[in-house]
């Protein structure tokens, strides 16, 4: 009786409370205004982030009638959207929101034949997801529904128990999705590694006669173009290890890009493998022999043969796109792993000066679209320092290099220098290899500058892969400008153990006594603090405890059971008094591209903090999200433009740069406004599930549960075309909580009680 007259209670308690919107200052903002210059004149969209693994396909994002390009790195998932103005690319992070997420690669083409190109990617398990394009005359911006996983119809008889199987596709290759048998449907084409062959699904639609809005998907051809790869990246025509090929039957690791290159009407193949700094076409003899089966007659292991080949870094993936917009569909050639890569000047453009169908492609340039922004290669670590004393801020990158050039074990700091005014900065390239650091062989280096010694003047010191922290001295004293010397690779000398690698140092005044502390973010996403017990200019660092305030920068993981947060996360601590109340904040950059901010001002470090919402957004009130800048983010934070405000300024695992600061107007914050639709929560007292049900199917909602004293619980996403969502809630205590909802500018909190199960 008890027990039910307590769930009763509860779920009294919560009809009587109201949705409410959520409130919170919404203080900074991603810019892209702050000039840069790289030696041959300033940088026209520095600060969006640098590109390691791009893929390129094109649609109109903007919906005006003109093809625009969506750019996804491979790296770390992230989108880029180009749109086409004036005869120019234009990136605009605004349209973002308008791609729905993407996993490891990006196709596009027409389902269901009404002239809008589909998305076709993966998801988290690599089954492949179709998003179909809903864009309707008037949209001001591309719109789609997921059709979400898919399965295609298996080679057995309609009496067999399994007709149909997950449509699981590789994440480490990149098949072609198109119709190669000019018949209206889609194909699939794609790298079998078991066999060394490849292997086709059909869309048995135009065979069955269907509607347009039907669609099967079935494997039709386990040998494609009847030929082998060879354990050395050869290619054997006329023999393959799994020979069986299928007719349509009734319902009961290579890059590869196809294109018809001879003007007779099937398809030729471009092909490309791991390990491998070549590509190769193949030649399609079906048209000349007028038969069924698709058949590769002929072998070009020097592709292009008659310009600059493409074979100068490993495992390179080829795209067609109208870069240069006179209507012929040029060749676009990227990196296609995820990492270790070639990461400068690793977008080629080969223009095409024949046709789409007899193409001609010649080499044109090594960093189309690359030219135009700040990238250091991979791995960008950012610190803010007056190296020269003019009095003004400026900027040092650690960064990898390239990783093709370096292998990852030379890492260096370029330098540009403030050469504008205090209250304009602009800055110039002067120095890529700053104390010629390269030599000393570093691995994943993090740089900050700060009084490391207590003899208040600014030291440079520094993380590495392998969880040490070193120093370098400066001798020249406060006032002037620095003059470092090495002083140690082992500042902290400190054990480390698994999970406390890859060092992310900040300096902390954490005991208000004269002798600076520090923080250690590592790998296991912790923070650890060290307490300076030594003396000035003779430091000695002690650990304190290896988890400071609870802070972490893991991600939480909903793909396991019971959920919860992964076990790395590379926290990367920033100590600043952000909003000037003189209290110390720390902002954590993370593995996956959010950076928290904490309050630890009168908090014990053993208190477990949560982490603040609502400080940081999208540059737009329209597009104010969460911004994601992609893997491996750090932050630095400094006075810029002489306002006593702080700005920010990011690095990533991509080599860029992002940068924001507060709006000029907007420093006092701006109020989220509320949805228009306050969602249905049920049941409500929940116990293993809740379900959130909507009317407005178009927007994506970002959906997080805390609990009754305002802590961060789990995180869920809506997505558009989803009307319904159902969550797992087992596990959690009896209790009140609240679901706050969340899309751009808008928001809504609405209660939750978890009761205890009858």
């Amino acid at each position: 009786m008890y027990r039910i007259l307590s769930v009763f209670a509860v779920f009294v308690i919560c009809l009587s409370a109201q949705a409410q919107p959520l409130s919170g200052n919404r203080d900074y903002f991603l810019y892209d205004t702050l000039p840069f210059s790289m030696g041959s004149g300033q940088v026209e969209t520095p600060l969006m982030g640098g590109f390691n693994s791009p893929q390129f396909v094109q649609l109109d994002i903007n919906n005006d009638g003109v093809l625009d390009m969506i750019v996804f790195d491979r790296h770390d998932q992230r989108i880029f959207p180009y749109i086409r103005k004036n005869g120019r690319w234009i990136y605009d992070k605004s349209y973002e929101t308008s791609i729905p997420r993407l996993y490891d690669w990006i196709r596009v083409a027409d389902l269901n034949s009404d002239n809008k190109p589909d998305i076709f990617t993966l998801n988290s398990i690599s089954n492949l997801v179709i998003y179909l394009n809903t864009t309707v005359p008037g949209d001001k911006e591309v719109k789609f529904r997921s059709l979400g996983s898919q399965f295609y119809r298996n080679k057995y008889d309609t009496n067999f128990f399994i007709l149909y199987n997950p449509l699981g596709l590789s994440r480490l290759d990149l098949p072609h999705i198109g119709d190669l048998d000019n018949d209206g449907d889609v194909d699939i084409v794609f790298y079998d590694p078991f066999n060394r062959s490849y292997s086709m699904y059909r869309d048995v639609r135009s065979e069955k006669g269907w509607p347009k809005d039907t669609f099967e998907f079935q494997d039709m051809d386990y040998c494609f173009g009847y030929f082998n790869e060879g354990l050395d990246n050869s290619f054997i025509l006329g023999q393959c290890l799994y020979k069986e090929k299928l007719k349509p039957r009734h319902v009961g690791g290579a890059s590869l890009l196809m294109f018809d290159n001879d003007e007779d009407g099937d398809y030729e193949m471009l092909a490309s493998n791991v390990g491998f700094r070549k590509m190769t076409l193949l030649e399609n003899g079906k048209a000349q022999t007028a038969g069924y089966y698709d058949t590769m007659v002929q072998v070009d292991s020097i592709f292009p043969s008659n310009t600059r080949r493409a074979a100068e870094f490993v495992f390179p993936s080829a795209y067609l796109a109208d870069a240069d917009a006179d209507g012929v569909k040029d060749l676009l050639i990227a990196p296609s792993p995820s990492s270790d890569v070639k990461e400068t000047s690793n977008i080629w453009y080969y223009k095409n000066y024949g046709k789409n169908n007899k193409p001609d492609f010649r080499f044109v340039q090594t960093d189309w679209l690359t030219d135009k922004t700040v990238d250091l290669g991979a791995k960008s670590a950012v610190a803010v320092c007056d190296y020269d004393n003019d009095g003004d801020q400026d900027l040092f990158v650690a960064s990898n290099g390239d990783f093709e050039v370096t292998g990852g074990l030379k890492d260096r700091i370029t330098l540009f220098e403030n050469k504008g005014s205090r209250s304009l900065p602009e800055f110039v390239k002067v120095n890529d290899d700053y104390l010629n650091i390269s030599q000393k062989g570093i691995a994943d280096l993090v740089i900050k500058f700060g009084d490391v010694d207590g003899d208040k003047d600014v030291d440079l010191y520094f993380g590495e892969r392998f969880g040490k922290v070193g120093w370098y001295r400066n001798t020249a004293g406060p006032g002037k400008a620095l003059s470092l010397v090495f002083a140690t690779d082992d500042l902290l000398k400190n054990t480390v153990n698994p999970g406390m690698e890859n060092a992310a140092p900040a300096l902390i005044n954490y005991n208000n006594d004269t002798l600076p502390d520090m923080l250690l973010g590592m790998y296991n996403g912790r923070v650890a603090l060290y307490v300076n017990q030594g003396s000035v200019g003779n430091p000695s660092y002690v650990l304190a405890v290896g988890n400071a305030w609870g802070m972490r920068a893991n991600e939480w993981n909903t793909d396991i059971n019971p959920p919860g947060f992964l076990s790395f996360g590379y926290a990367m601590p920033e100590v600043v008094d952000l909003d000037k109340d003189g209290q110390q904040e720390v902002l954590l950059g993370s593995l996956h591209g959010k950076v928290r901010m904490y309050k630890i001002a009168g908090r014990s470090i053993y208190d477990s903090l949560s982490a603040m919402e609502g400080w940081f957004w999208q540059r737009t009130v329209s597009d104010s999200i969460e911004p994601d800048l992609g893997n491996r983010v750090n932050v630095a934070a400094a006075d810029l433009n002489n306002d006593s405000i702080p700005e920010l300024l990011f690095g990533n695992g991509r080599g860029g740069l992002h940068f924001a600061k507060i709006q000029a107007a907007k420093v006092a914050g701006i109020r989220k406004t509320a949805l228009p639709e306050i969602p249905l929560v049920y049941p409500n007292p929940a116990f293993d599930r809740v379900t959130v049900s909507r009317k407005n199917i178009a927007e994506r909602w970002t959906l997080r549960l805390m609990d009754a004293s305002g802590r961060f619980c789990r995180e869920w996403v809506m997505l558009p075309g989803e009307r319904q969502f159902s969550a797992n809630i087992a596990g959690f205590s009896p209790g009140f909580y609240t679901i706050g909802i969340y899309n751009g500018a808008r928001s809504a909190a609405v209660p939750l009680c978890i009761g205890i199960k009858p």
